[in-house]
């Protein structure tokens, strides 16, 4: 069901139903939402459910126009989790039909100084907010239901702490596997459509929260703001704590303004750093005590339907593969699939549906359906970016779309050659010698994201004697008791030193024991599978 979140001028939250009736926002009391703002007009905007019942939102003439995610919009498609700007006010727009859209850093612009007009305080500083400002923030992430995902709580404080301070874009990220590196858990408004121009963030700025733990605003006055600075016309950052320690920074901004964030919100905003990083840290404790106590008969239950649809893989004479699953007490739904189509060609299917439930096992396996027919009727060859674009339009046209994380390769022992299409899963690595060690990048969007995204494959050479390490996001995901993650880079740097070429199940068996040494005695939350493929 599709909503419109906001607070009113008491900072009291409202949520709004959307169906297909037209839905007016502006000034007139016909209209649905009525704002009582000067920057407002009449009749300012409205809402539309299309035929595929995706919503659409459109400017009505309106003098001080309409913004999503922070950039100015005469018409567009909202997607779960867009922020709609109109007049001084702030809505969310939500729909559950949908998956949020996944971030990274490629919105960081590398400046090299701080935004003009930066306010720095030290989070050791005393901080004011009003009462009801405490309010607020006690409430951030009254929305999510326990247990719950850290990133799940990140995303639903995230978006309540940006209605409250007015943001248009925002992130929650945690230091990653190097202390200076960020990993992006939750979003607001960075999302690119193909094609459009999106306002980059100050990586500087953001990075300063982290590494010298203060929290900041820019500008300080709204004659500082720059409109042709680089990045957002104004923004705030501040380190997410736990138990005295920057594990991480939240980011908001707003990509053009005439209004700065004031120095009441930057309190809030360090307050709310806080707030977040204790509520993180507290449901990652939540869930790892309901996975270590539940029963799960409905985890149970997908987990035989996964085991069913599933298929053993086998080498042949000419490679020999191997592969293992440390199955998700919470979530489950990684595929692997070998298919042989000659002696020296094999292609390579990994699917991810995990934590969708049944919709997600039935999408996942329509996905390996579809690769594995294409196959049959095509043993010669398969035009992999016409086969995954043809799938995709059918995964992000659907209602009920969810989105799936996918991997085909083609490994071509005679042409000497893997030809590859990554939707979204971590790059395969390619052991080409001792201490050789390649990364196969090019990654592109998950299935099910833009029906009109066309996808493009990859071709690297393979050397006469190799091994190939594909692996699930549940690998990297794999978290110690303190919910540090293994991380790409760990899994890199083991295979980066090996000595010589082990076999396909040693390998696997290496990269599955890091895993169990890093998690220690947490449980293993999300499936994490690992496939190596070796020649010669």
């Amino acid at each position: 069901m599709a909503q419109l979140r906001y607070l009113d001028e008491h900072n009291a939250l409202h949520t709004r139903a959307l169906g297909p009736e037209k839905f007016l926002i502006g000034r007139v009391e016909s209209c649905e939402v009525i704002l009582n703002d000067d920057l407002v007009s009449r009749e300012h905007a409205r809402l539309d459910r299309d035929p595929d019942g995706r919503f659409r939102i459109r400017d009505l003439g309106s003098r001080n126009k309409t913004f999503v995610n922070g950039e100015m919009i005469s018409e567009t498609l909202l997607n779960h989790g867009d922020m709609v700007r109109i007049g001084n006010r702030v809505f969310e727009f939500l729909d559950d039909s949908f998956n949020e859209s996944p971030a990274d850093l490629s919105f960081f612009t590398p400046d090299r100084g701080d935004p003009a007009g930066t306010q720095w305080i030290k989070i050791k500083m005393p901080v004011s907010l009003a009462v009801e400002r405490i309010g607020g923030l006690a409430a951030i992430a009254a929305d999510v239901p326990y247990p719950a995902r850290a990133e799940d709580v990140a995303s639903a404080a995230l978006a309540r702490l940006m209605l409250l301070v007015r943001a248009e874009r925002g992130l929650v990220a945690l230091r990653a596997d190097k202390k200076k590196e960020l990993r992006i858990v939750a979003q607001r408004g960075l999302r690119k459509d193909p094609g459009a121009n999106v306002t980059p963030v100050s990586q500087t700025f953001v990075y300063s929260a982290l590494l010298q733990s203060v929290a900041g605003r820019y500008p300080q006055e709204n004659g500082q703001i720059q409109g042709d600075a680089g990045f957002a016309a104004a923004g705030m950052v501040a380190p997410l704590m736990h138990e005295n320690q920057v594990i991480g920074v939240v980011y908001v901004d707003r990509p053009k303004t005439a209004q700065a964030f004031t120095d009441a919100t930057l309190h809030e905003m360090t307050a709310a750093g806080a707030v977040i990083g204790s509520l993180m840290a507290d449901a990652t404790r939540r869930l790892s005590d309901a996975v270590k106590s539940i029963s799960a008969p409905w985890v149970a239950t997908l987990r035989r339907m996964q085991r069913a649809l599933a298929v053993p893989v086998e080498g042949n004479k000419t490679y020999d593969i191997a592969m293992r699953v440390i199955s998700g007490a919470a979530r489950c739904g990684d595929f692997c699939d070998v298919i042989h189509v000659s002696d020296t060609r094999t292609y390579v299917l990994m699917v991810d549906a995990g934590g969708q439930g049944v919709l997600g096992l039935a999408q996942a396996t329509g996905v390996r359906t579809a690769v594995g027919s294409a196959l049959a009727v095509q043993p010669e060859g398969v035009d992999l970016p016409k086969l995954i674009t043809a799938i995709n339009q059918i995964c992000a046209t659907r209602h009920a779309r969810q989105l799936v994380t996918c991997l085909i390769a083609c490994i071509d022992a005679t042409d000497g050659r893997v030809t590859y299409i990554n939707a979204g899963g971590p790059p395969p690595l390619l052991m080409a010698g001792a201490g050789r060690l390649i990364t196969l990048d090019q990654p592109a969007l998950l299935l099910g994201i833009d029906p009109q995204f066309g996808y493009e494959e990859t071709v690297a050479d393979l050397p006469s004697k190799f091994r190939l390490l594909f692996h699930s996001d549940g690998v990297d995901g794999t978290c110690n008791a303190s919910g540090e993650a293994l991380g790409h880079q760990r899994v890199h740097d083991l295979l980066l030193n090996q000595t010589g070429f082990p076999p396909a199940l040693e390998l696997v068996n290496q990269v599955m024991q890091a895993c169990e040494r890093h998690r220690g005695e947490r449980p293993q939350e999300d499936d994490a599978l690992v496939l190596a493929v070796g020649h010669g």
